[in-house]
This record gives C-alpha cells, structure tokens and sequence, in this order.
C-alpha cells in the first residue's frame, strides 16, 4: 500500500512538473504579446481546472488579445461583461465586444448577436438584426441559426412572411440533426404549391453546396482563388460512349462558363460538343475510359411500358449518392400534345433532369427533361398536377448525334439482358455540375 501511494505521488510530481513547464512557457509566450498564449492562459485562468480560478487574471489576458482582434476572446470578454464576472455588470460594452467578433465573421458571435437581438436580451429588441445576424451565422452552416431563420420567415419577425424561405432554412437545418426543425418545415410545406415546394427545395440545394464549399475553402486555405467561379446549379446525365461522351439537358449547362462531371468519387472537367436548346439536349465530353449506355433499337416505346431513371435529385438534401426512381409510360405526347415527349409517371425532382429514361433492359428510351409546371396548369385548368413529368424521346438525341459520324459509330449495341441492370445503369449516371 506504502509503495502505491509513493507511484502515486510520483507521478502527480510529474505531471505538476510537466504542467508547470507548460504554464511557464504559456505565459512568457503571453508576456512577449502572442495572442493564442494570452487567449490560453486567460482560459486557464477561466475554467481553473490546473491553477486557481482567477477571472480578473482571466479577463485581463482575454482583454489583451481582444484589443488586437482575437474572436474568441472577444466573445469571452463580452460573456464577462454580461454577466459582472470580475467586473461591473454591462450590456454596453458585452453587446461592443460581442460585436466586434460578429463583424469579424465568428459564425458563434454573430448566432449569439441574433438571439440577443430577437429575445431582447441585454439589447434592445430588434426582430430585423436578428435576421440579419441569423443569416450571416446560417450562410456559414450553424444548424441553431438556420433554425432561427425559418421560425422569423415563418412568423415573419423582422422579415416578410415567407413560407419558401421558412421551408429552405429549416431543411438545411434539419439536415443537420436540429429536432425542432423539422416542425417548421413541414408546416412551411403544407403552405406550398408544389413548383413553390420543388423552387424551395432546388434553392435549399444551392445554398447547401455553397455553404459546403466555402467550409472546403477556409480548410483548404492554398487553393482559394478570387477568381473560383460559383455554382449555376445541378443534374444528372449518362454516358453514351467508352471514351467520355454524356448527354444531358441544355437547361442544366445553360449560361455555364464551367462544368464539371462527377463519376463516382472522381471529378471531371467536361467540354461542351454540341448544344440543342429547341429539344434541350447537350453533349458533353470528359476524357477517360467509362462504362457507357446503349440506345433501345426500338423508335418509339409503348402507353403502359415500365420504365426507371437514375439521377441525384436535391443532392444537398438527399445526398450525393445516386437515386433509383420508376414508373410507366402515361401518354406518348408531352405538354399540350408536343410529338416530341413522353408523360412518364417516374417521380421527378430538381437535379433529374438529364437522366436517361430507360428500359428494363437498361436501354435509353428518354431524356428527363421536365415536370408539369403547377402553375401553369393551376392557371390554365384551375387543378394541381398529380406527378406529371416528361421525357424527351431518344431518337432526337440520336438525331443530333447523327450530325457527328465520329461519335454515333462509337455507340454501344443495345443489352439484351435484364439482369444487373440498375447497376449497370449506375455506373454509367453521372452528375453534372455548371458553375458561373
């Protein structure tokens, strides 16, 4: 037992020795005006857990590194303020500092500005800085903030009411694990028409894939570049030919200075070949060797026929990885009796379109090119579309890949088999990514 309490008390020296060097070097470095040292050191004397608790010691060295613009000791300094830790009690100068860590874009700061501001706490009420610090903290990811976002356009405290943007900021925090939010989404959505639900989900998307990529940027700090171009926005498209070939839709590249092909986890800058608003079609090409589709021999595909698509609809909503979606063929005319559609009943979402409409045996009949707008046809018939989406035939694809001899040879003779055919289908879906 004697022996156990004497290793037990070497190794508390030790660990007093090793702190103690520690503490030394902390502090000349805090002594000598490093700012991470002094923000260290103010912590320790904080939270008191290896030195006695000390908060005028604290405050001191937090106060040092928030005079040169260090964030959290900012924010530290204004939690003292507000609540008279080793100082007088004062909302003026906690709201001064918490602001200063806001306005340097400390996404906590600015969450904690907002909720001050909508709860009229130790400020006055503000229900418009509360959305607007709320945005700024929510366009840099925080889930809470999100969630406050939704509930103001909900409500619509210091905003217009607005159920889309209700709909977009508490989906973007739910996504994130937020429980409450899942409340105001769905009643936002009970709100929508359905393009208003489809427009709200498409604008939920963008927002995410920004958010997402400036996350990428702040910890890939080499590669930010003033010049990076922004997202346009998504879909889907399939590969037609071994060497790098896609088709997709034109709407989906339209106005693009960029584009770029993910294929499984690899991206792919893409050229654009051949372009055909009037039937809004795109040929793509990507450089390497793929696993490519077949076109059905058949020029036409019957009412009633099973069919399925593979796309990434919503892919910030329902992630990155491919989705399998089916159904029949409704009608062999699109809108109004257009010759060149089919009427699919497979569920469509923003992100689908350029999918191939395709068999059972994986051939391509279609191109996923739209869903009947609600709007018009509120307008025109004064009812909602139930899951009316289109397709454009395949032989107007074929038609303009009949323009370039030097691909149409490079096509793929049509499967005969039904069996893999969702995975083979997969392999050859990409999605396609245009960027300002």
């Amino acid at each position: 037992m004697k022996k156990i309490l004497i290793s037990i008390l070497l190794v508390l020296c030790c660990f007093e020795t090793v702190f103690g060097n520690e503490f030394e070097n902390i502090s000349r470095l805090a002594e000598e005006g490093d700012i991470e040292a002094q923000y260290n050191i103010g912590v320790l004397y904080f939270q008191g857990e290896k030195i006695n608790k000390d908060y005028h010691k604290a405050f001191y060295w937090f106060q040092k590194a928030a005079q040169k613009g260090h964030a959290p000791s900012q924010i530290n300094i204004a939690y003292m303020y507000q609540n008279g830790l080793s100082i007088s009690q004062d909302n003026q100068k906690a709201h001064y500092w918490i602001l200063k860590a806001a306005e340097q874009g400390d996404v906590d700061a600015q969450h904690n500005l907002s909720e001050a501001y909508y709860h009229g706490k130790w400020v006055s009420q503000d229900y418009k800085k509360a959305v607007y610090w709320a945005r700024k903290a929510a366009e840099q990811g925080n889930s809470k903030s999100q969630f406050n976002l939704g509930l103001m356009y909900g409500k619509g405290h210091g905003v217009p009411q607005n159920y889309k943007m209700a709909y977009v900021w508490s989906s973007l925090s739910m996504a994130q694990g937020h429980k409450e939010a899942k409340k105001i989404r769905d009643i936002a959505e009970k709100l929508l028409l359905p393009q208003q639900l489809l427009d709200a989900q498409e604008l939920a998307a963008k927002i995410q894939y920004k958010i997402d990529h400036s996350t990428e940027s702040q910890n890939n700090p080499p590669s930010i570049s003033k010049n990076e171009k922004k997202i346009n926005g998504s879909g889907t498209g399939f590969i037609i030919t071994r060497d790098g070939y896609i088709i997709t839709c034109h709407h989906v590249i339209e106005d693009a200075n960029e584009i770029k092909i993910i294929v499984g986890e690899n991206i792919y800058f893409a050229k654009l070949v051949r372009d055909d608003p009037n039937n809004d079609l795109a040929l793509l090409k990507i450089n390497g060797s793929f696993p490519a589709m077949a076109f059905s021999l058949k020029r036409s595909a019957k009412m009633g026929q099973e069919t399925f698509t593979i796309g990434y609809p919503n892919p910030s909503l329902q992630g990155v990885s491919a989705k399998y979606t089916n159904g029949t063929i409704n009608s062999l005319t699109g809108f109004q009796d257009d010759l060149r559609f089919y009427q699919i009943s497979v569920p469509v979402q923003p992100g689908n379109s350029g999918g191939a409409l395709v068999d059972e045996k994986g051939n391509i009949i279609g191109i996923i090119v739209a869903m009947l707008s609600a709007k018009t046809t509120f307008k025109i018939s004064g009812s909602l579309p139930q899951n009316v989406n289109y397709a454009i035939k395949s032989v107007y694809a074929q038609a303009m890949l009949d323009t370039l001899p030097e691909i149409s040879d490079k096509l793929l003779t049509p499967s005969t088999k039904e069996s893999g055919t969702i995975e083979r289908v997969k392999k050859s879906t990409v999605m396609v990514l245009s960027f300002e």
